[in-house]
């Protein structure tokens, strides 16, 4: 089964046989793609504190891979003892209940392994609405980083919203409608992680969404700068106030959303000023990008990470080439990707 059609996930059958020797048994695999933001407008806070936001979302083909097993009766793989390279922590158990969780890849240096990754608040919370005070199933999650963390690229909300996939579809207990509203609440990009769709409109921090049928693919790139944008700062450097920030804008059909033409007229990205403003190296990078003639070029998310996307791979590999000699080439990381996936 591909990731379009949801992860592989096995019986409660295959999971006691897989299991029964060992303790331990894999119950599905599921790729966590980094999303792009291809349009975002910044609205006014809403009576949580919160801005509303009105975004285009497009799934690359860049991912982390998120595996999801069946722990022993005493929890998950004890500590120091995943994969080589591996970082593990436990959640647990508590009455029984246990999550644990392992961290290895390219990238996953940096990347944390207790409470505040987002896998885990995510199985945590999926635990605590599907079983409530009974006992949790004992899990492990292995988490493989490929997605640079703080870029912008939403990593973490993608390895949350696939382990939510892996969760729901062995433990059907809880409604999509629920699952997305809780998804919500541990990121704004965990809802469009969830529900694995290849591009998507979003309101209301992700909690709204809107699937589209998303255009032909075409070959992008990713530019990661070593640069650190705060995502709550670039929302304060924004300095609008209840008056001036605006309304929602009038978009096109989702026929005209699903047309590489329409796509690029509504391109923007209301965080991009004032964080290339704060940061001139990211303004000259993305006035490079620019230069080599992208259909659109423009920053994701809060950033740090800049995007292109070109009419053809001979393009793409022009602006590579570019861009790798370029006097700021420098510590970029530049990923060939194609979008929307």
């Amino acid at each position: 089964m591909t990731d379009a059609e949801g992860p592989r996930v096995m019986s409660a059958g295959e999971v006691a046989d897989a299991g029964a020797v060992a303790g331990v048994g894999e119950i599905g695999t599921v790729e966590a793609h980094a999303k792009v933001n291809l349009r975002l407008r910044v609205f006014a806070r809403d009576e949580t504190g919160f801005h509303g936001v009105e975004t285009l979302l497009a799934r690359t083909s860049l991912s982390d891979t998120v595996t999801l097993s069946a722990a022993g009766p005493r929890g998950g793989r004890p500590e120091g003892r995943g994969p080589t390279g591996a970082r593990s922590e436990s959640a647990g158990p508590r009455d029984g209940r246990s999550v644990t969780l392992s961290v290895d890849g390219p990238l996953a240096e940096g990347v944390p392994d207790g409470p505040n990754n987002l896998c885990r608040q995510a199985a945590e919370r999926f635990f605590e609405r599907a079983f409530g005070r009974r006992r949790w199933p004992a899990v492990h999650i292995r988490l493989t980083k490929r997605i640079p963390m703080g870029s912008g690229l939403g990593g973490g909300s993608a390895d949350a919203g696939a382990t939510l996939r892996l969760l729901a579809a062995r433990w059907p207990r809880l409604e999509t409608r629920e699952l997305v509203a809780f998804a919500g609440e541990i990121g704004s990009d965990v809802p469009f992680a969830f529900l694995g769709v290849p591009m998507a409109l979003g309101w209301e921090r992700g909690r709204r969404l809107l699937p589209l049928r998303p255009p032909r693919p075409r070959p992008a790139l990713l530019v990661c700068p070593p640069i650190h944008v705060s995502t709550p700062e670039a929302y304060g450097w924004l300095g609008r106030t209840d008056e001036d920030a605006g309304a929602a804008s009038v978009l096109p059909g989702a026929t005209r959303l699903a047309e590489w033409d329409s796509l690029e007229r509504l391109a923007r990205n209301d965080l991009e000023a004032p964080v290339l403003a704060r940061h001139p190296e990211l303004s000259e990078l993305l006035d490079g990008l620019g230069s080599c003639d992208p259909a659109l070029a423009a920053m994701t998310g809060s950033g740090s990470t800049l995007f292109a996307i070109f009419r053809d791979e001979a393009e793409r590999a022009r602006a590579r080439r570019t861009l790798a000699a370029s006097d700021g080439a420098e510590g970029l990381r530049i990923l060939d990707v194609a979008l929307p996936v």
